[in-house]
C-alpha cells in the first residue's frame, strides 16, 4: 500500500510538470510575439530545471517508483547514483540560466 502512495505521489508531479513543459514548449511554435516567446522560454527553462532536481533527488535517494526507472526505458533497476547527481546539477543549471534572463536559445530579450 505504501509503494501505491509514493507511486501516486511521483506521478502526481511529473505529470503535470511534463504537460505544462510540452504545452508551453510547442506553444511557443505558434506565437509570433517576440516578448511573449522570451518570457515563455524562460518558464520552460525553470519548469525544467524543477523537474531534474525533483527526479535526481526523488531517484537518488530513495528506491520508490519513477518514471525514469520504469522497465520501458531501463531493463535494469540498478543505475548509478552518479548519473541521478548529473540530473540534479542539470537542473540547477537550468534554473541559474533561467534566473539570468536565457530562455529558448537564440531568442534575444525584445526591447
Amino acid at each position: 500500500m505504501e509503494t501505491f502512495k509514493f507511486k501516486k505521489v511521483n506521478l502526481m508531479i511529473n505529470i503535470p510538470l511534463i504537460s505544462i513543459f510540452f504545452i508551453l514548449f510547442f506553444s511557443a511554435i505558434f506565437i509570433t510575439d517576440k516578448f511573449a516567446v522570451y518570457y515563455i522560454g524562460i518558464i520552460v527553462r525553470i519548469i525544467l530545471g524543477i523537474w531534474c532536481i525533483f527526479n535526481g533527488i526523488w531517484n537518488s535517494s530513495t528506491d520508490y517508483y519513477s518514471l525514469l526507472k520504469s522497465k520501458w526505458f531501463v531493463k535494469n533497476k540498478e543505475t548509478p547514483i552518479w548519473g541521478w547527481w548529473l540530473l540534479i546539477v542539470l537542473g540547477i543549471i537550468c534554473l541559474v540560466t533561467a534566473s539570468m534572463g536565457y530562455g529558448f536559445n537564440n531568442v534575444e530579450k525584445p526591447l
